[in-house]
C-alpha cells in the first residue's frame, strides 16, 4: 500500500515525542465494529458523537462538514464502507464501485479520500483472487487506512518539527501562524500543521501561535482555539483580515497550513484564505509551509489549475449559528478553498521527507 511509504528525518523518533495523549481531543471512536464521529458543527459548546453505520452516514457527515479535515475525511469514508462490508457475505463489485464514487463526491477537493477509497480498485480488479478473498482483502485494506493514519501522522509531525529546527537553528522559541483546523479534530492523531505546533509546545520551542478565525465556517475560532485551550498551548486568535498587520508588527517566523490537495508541481489547495497568507509571507519574507501526509499528493494532476474548487452554499456567509446577519437576497460567492502557487511555498513538509516544490515531483514514491 502506498500509504506505508515513509522517510524519517533525523530518526529514529524518540518514544517521548508527543507521548502524552491526554491533552488531545478525539475526533472519533472506533472499536472495530462500531464508529462514532464528533459533530464538529456543535463545537465548542457541545461535544456530541454521531453514530456511523454505513456509507450514507459517512457521506452525510462529510458533506455537511460535521466531519472535516482531509485525513479524517479519508478515514471516516473508509470506515463507513468497511462497516457495510462487514455485514455482507458476498462481494458486489458494481455496488462497491458506485459507493466509492459516491463517497468521493462528498468532498471532491479532498484527494486523501479519493486516494484511500480508490485503493480498493486493484483488489476489485484482480483476476487471481476469488470474490471471497477480494471481500476479505477489501476489509483489511479499509481497516489499514485507519491504522496507518496514526503511524504516518507521527512521522509527518516529527519530520516537520525537524525542518523547523533546521530552518531556525538559533531561535529557542518560534512564533507561528495558522489557518483553519489541522489538529486532532482533522485527523485521528495529532494533526498536520497544528500537530507541528503541538510538537513545538511539547518540546518547549513555541513562543506563540496566531490562529486565524477562518471565515465563513470559523474552524479557527471554534475548533483550533478549542484544541489550543484544551492542550494549554499559548496562542492568540485574530480575524482573517488581521494577518498582514500581525506579520508587520510582530515577529512571525513561519506560517504552517494543511492542504486538501497537492499537485505534482507543488501547487497546493487548502481552506480559503491560505493563498492570502502565502502572498503576505512573500512580502514579509516569512517561511510558508504546507504540512501534508503522502496521501494528499495528487500524482494525477500536474498543477493547481486542475484542482476542482468546491463552492459552498450562500447561507454559510449570510448566517452565523443559523442567525441571518445579511440580507437573504444578497448575492454571494463562497469558494471553500483556494490554490497557493508553488512559487510562494518554502517547502512542503511530508511523512516521506521535506521538499521544495521543485523537488517534489522527483521525490514522490511510486
Amino acid at each position: 500500500m502506498t500509504m506505508k511509504v515513509n522517510r524519517i528525518v533525523n530518526g529514529p523518533i524518540p518514544d517521548s515525542f508527543l507521548s502524552d495523549e491526554s491533552q488531545r481531543l478525539d475526533s472519533l471512536k472506533f472499536d472495530g465494529q462500531s464508529l462514532q464521529v464528533l459533530d464538529q458543527l456543535l463545537l465548542p459548546h457541545e461535544f456530541k458523537y454521531i453514530p456511523i453505520e454505513n456509507v450514507s452516514d459517512a457521506f452525510a457527515v462529510i458533506k455537511s462538514m460535521q466531519v472535516r479535515g482531509a485525513p479524517l475525511i479519508a478515514v471516516v469514508g473508509s470506515l463507513g464502507l468497511l462497516l457495510e462490508l462487514q455485514k455482507v457475505s458476498e462481494l458486489n463489485l458494481d455496488d462497491i464501485r458506485q459507493k466509492i464514487e459516491y463517497l468521493i463526491s462528498s468532498r471532491p477537493t479532498a484527494v486523501d479520500l479519493r486516494n484511500s477509497v480508490n485503493g480498493l480498485l486493484p483488489i476489485l480488479e484482480s483476476v487471481v483472487d476469488t470474490d471471497h478473498i477480494k471481500l476479505e482483502k477489501c476489509r483489511q485494506y479499509l481497516l489499514e487506512v485507519y491504522a496507518s493514519e496514526k503511524q504516518q501522522n507521527r512521522i509527518l509531525v516529527w519530520n516537520a518539527y525537524q525542518e523547523l529546527l533546521q530552518a531556525f537553528p538559533t531561535k529557542k522559541k518560534l512564533t507561528v501562524m495558522t489557518i483553519c483546523n489541522t489538529g486532532s479534530l482533522a485527523t485521528v492523531s495529532w494533526g498536520t500543521a497544528l500537530g507541528v505546533i503541538r510538537a513545538l509546545h511539547s518540546e518547549h520551542r513555541l513562543n506563540l501561535a496566531y490562529v486565524l478565525e477562518t471565515r465563513p465556517y470559523n474552524q479557527g475560532i471554534r475548533l483550533t482555539a478549542t484544541e489550543m485551550l484544551h492542550g494549554g498551548v499559548p496562542f492568540k486568535l485574530i480575524t482573517d483580515s488581521m494577518a498582514a498587520w500581525a506579520m508587520k508588527n510582530n515577529q512571525v517566523d513561519c506560517v504552517l497550513t494543511g492542504a486538501d490537495n497537492v499537485a505534482r508541481n507543488g501547487d497546493t489547495a487548502n481552506k480559503i484564505g491560505t493563498y492570502m497568507l502565502a502572498v503576505l509571507c512573500k512580502h514579509h519574507k516569512i517561511n510558508f509551509y504546507p504540512v501534508v501526509p503522502f496521501t494528499t499528493i495528487n500524482r494525477h494532476i500536474a498543477s493547481g489549475e486542475e484542482i476542482r474548487i468546491e463552492e459552498r452554499p450562500a447561507g454559510e456567509m449570510l448566517r452565523v449559528n443559523g442567525i441571518l446577519v445579511g440580507n437573504a437576497e444578497c448575492p454571494v460567492w463562497n469558494p471553500a478553498f483556494d490554490v497557493t502557487p508553488a512559487d510562494l511555498i518554502t517547502k512542503i513538509l511530508t511523512d516521506f521527507g521535506n521538499w521544495t516544490p521543485e523537488q517534489l515531483e522527483f521525490q514522490i514514491p511510486e
